[in-house]
């Protein structure tokens, strides 16, 4: 059985939705899930005064971890610990070493930019394995039917935590178009990323892609536009280690994407 995924939850609609999205991917990948479910009492956390954790027994956590597993059709193990949340996701991966960190994203579609700071935002920064983000307000759970994979033409090499996404993808069994995403004054075609994309090794078990090339004068917004030309139900976006450790990551094309998707979105660390 290949390597499980983890599931974060905290009991929210956003999180549910993942969890059923999740299940309907070990399903497809054979494999188990890990829910993983982080009671946050430090007095450190930055939530802690905001009203934003709900403080629940250790009998409340007990059950409602209960009530989710029942319905699921994979294997399933239930974690519960005390930390914060970036803190238990690095402990649980580093431990676990998961196919994929699941996380569920709220609706904040109406919220300005500089006020989104959902979980999954900051997760990226603490989990070095591949992390799909899961909008509430997507379509409901199944596996992908089409795939897109957003490059900017310019090389990269998956990190060792992502050595594994190449054989996932194959599993899926979803068609993949690799899409070019470039300014208008850019001349380059989609064999630029085609290319950088094979040398990755990422579809190395895939039939050829298909390439699409889309121009725009906002990249977040290319990507976006490139998800709907294709018909995806999953984005893949490479996410290079410097931007996600950078001071700016929350400005970044990523953190936009993540922001604003209607789909899915697998973000792969890769190396610089």
């Amino acid at each position: 059985m290949a390597s499980p995924l983890l599931v974060l939850t905290d009991f929210s609609p956003a999180a549910d939705h993942a969890l059923t999205y999740a299940n309907a991917l070990a399903e497809k990948l054979d494999t188990s899930i890990v829910l993983l479910h982080v009671r946050r009492t430090s007095l450190l956390d930055p939530d802690l005064l905001t009203g934003r954790i709900a403080h629940l027994s250790e009998g409340e956590v007990a059950t409602a971890l209960a009530e989710r597993t029942n319905h699921l059709s994979v294997p399933a193990i239930v974690e519960v610990t005390t930390d914060l949340v970036p803190q238990a996701i690095t402990e649980a991966t580093e431990r676990l070493h998961p196919s994929l960190l699941i996380v569920g994203k709220p609706d904040t579609e109406y919220t300005p930019d500089e006020l989104v700071t959902t979980t999954s935002l900051e997760l990226i920064h603490a989990a070095s394995c591949p992390m799909l983000v899961v909008p509430v307000t997507s379509a409901v759970a199944s596996p992908p039917a089409h795939i897109t994979l957003a490059v900017d033409g310019k090389g990269f090499a998956l990190s060792a935590e992502s050595a594994n996404i190449p054989h996932l993808l194959h599993e899926l069994g979803a068609p993949l178009t690799v899409v070019h995403i470039a300014t208008p004054e850019e001349t380059e075609s989609a064999q630029l990323s085609l290319d950088s994309v094979q040398r990755s090794g990422l579809t190395m078990e895939l039939e050829q892609p298909q390439t699409q090339v889309v121009r725009h004068s906002d990249l977040a917004e290319g990507i976006q536009e490139a998800v709907l030309l294709t018909q995806a139900d999953l984005l893949v976006l490479v996410a290079r280690r410097h931007s996600l450790l950078g001071e700016l990551f929350h400005h970044s094309v990523t953190a936009q994407v993540i922001r604003h998707s209607i789909v899915p979105v697998l973000v792969l660390p890769s190396e610089d």
